[in-house]
């Protein structure tokens, strides 16, 4: 049962980074969505809000400690109804409907409020992991960094998939366009994402030397090579395989083409792991 809650907290994460990083990529192009991508942003919406209505069930079967708990409305009733986390949860499960329900019929619109939702729904998570237990200053702190690591995290893995789609359908120019703008400001994402990571993981341990033993330790050092490997992937996006599309030569177009969708596609599988290692890193017993 833990390990299926796991599993479903990183498929929420995912969906809602998913969601916020398309909604922000579009943003940054000063585009409107094309059929396609309203498809995915309705799937991304769709995930989200099931995954998230999954959750406080197997919350159930983890505190019963019985698989027959996930099922019982009773309990889950009891969760939701008389516990910080069901308050918290009925909110964000509010706010996800809400975005999902304009998503889901267009005729309502996708602009500001939806983007603004969905980046609620995503930086509330940090009202729900293990900063949610701290309290006075320092709490409110934890609860800045995570969100803030929640927002730069899916601002930049969450614009992946679209990065992919466009890098196979755009003409050369209009790509290098798109890669340089989200380039730009992919940097102080990646910058965001290191730093309140760091002081996440400072918070939780309160020593760097903590952070050297036990499962906790193990589970971020995997966290940590696998956003490495992100970074080389958009590096060599950047200073390899954009300047290719940005030549006269054909060939060598079509080769930076082809070399950049999968160095996004490694980049996007990497920070799907990435997000899973995030989801036992939250579970895990930080050493003190």
């Amino acid at each position: 049962m833990p390990l299926l809650l796991n599993l479903c907290l990183a498929l929420h994460a995912a969906a809602l980074m998913a969601w916020f990083g398309a909604l922000s990529l579009r943003r940054v192009l000063g585009a409107g969505q094309g059929a396609g991508e309203i498809r995915f942003l309705q799937l991304a919406g769709a995930l989200a809000l099931l995954s998230g209505v999954l959750w406080p069930c197997l919350q159930a079967g983890v505190l019963g400690d019985a698989p027959a708990a996930a099922w019982d409305p009773a309990q889950v009733a009891v969760i939701l109804t008389q516990t910080s986390f069901g308050r918290i949860w009925l909110m964000r499960e509010a706010l996800i409907a809400l975005a999902a329900l304009a998503t889901l019929l267009p005729l309502l619109g996708i602009g500001r409020g939806v983007y603004f939702l969905v980046a609620a729904a995503l930086a509330s998570l940090a009202l729900l992991g293990h900063a949610a237990g701290a309290t006075g200053a320092d709490g409110l702190a934890q609860r800045l960094t995570y969100a803030v690591h929640l927002l730069a995290a899916g601002a930049w893995v969450g614009a992946l998939p679209a990065l992919f789609v466009l890098a196979g359908r755009l003409d050369a120019r209009d790509l290098v366009r798109v890669l340089r703008r989200f380039s730009r400001y992919g940097l102080f994402l990646v910058a965001f994402v290191l730093a309140s990571g760091a002081a996440g993981a400072w918070y939780r341990t309160g020593s760097w030397a903590a952070l050297s033993t036990g499962d906790y330790a193990q589970i971020l050092v995997i966290k940590i090579a696998l956003v490495a490997g992100m970074g080389l992937c958009a590096l060599a996006n950047r200073n390899r395989y954009t300047p290719r599309l940005a030549q006269a030569d054909p060939f060598v177009q079509a080769g930076g083409r082809a070399g950049l969708r999968r160095s996004i596609g490694c980049e996007l599988l990497l920070g799907l792991a990435a997000i899973t290692a995030a989801a036992w890193l939250g579970a895990a017993e930080a050493p003190r």
